[in-house]
């Protein structure tokens, strides 16, 4: 029986993990979107995911913040990718990954 307890909370507790991974929001304490108007339809677009979102889905909503910025198109002016270090979880290293780069409306 103690046995099926311990998976049981293991589940519960995955299960719990997943719920926390950033959705697509305006930059809170758990990540998002990050825009600083540079000129007129220029921007620096950031989007900040953390230990349970992954580099992709990032990269996904910060091509939907830039599309939201500049309906018609954008150019993209350089840019970097990465992940912070956010320290370990039950033996495990948590890295919170983000994305930016400067864009020009079409």
């Amino acid at each position: 029986m103690a046995m099926y307890m311990k998976h049981i909370a293991l589940g519960v507790l995955l299960l719990g993990l997943v719920g926390c991974a950033t959705g697509y929001q305006s930059y809170t304490w758990s990540g998002g979107y990050k825009d600083t108007e540079i000129a007129k339809d220029h921007y620096l677009v950031e989007y900040y995911g953390n230990g349970t979102t992954s580099a992709a889905t990032v990269a996904l909503f910060w091509e939907q913040r830039a599309s939201e910025l500049c309906p018609s198109g954008y150019d993209v002016v350089g840019g970097e990718t990465g992940a912070t270090d956010g320290g370990i979880f039950i033996g495990v290293t948590v890295n919170h990954p983000w994305q930016k780069a400067e864009i020009r409306c079409k």
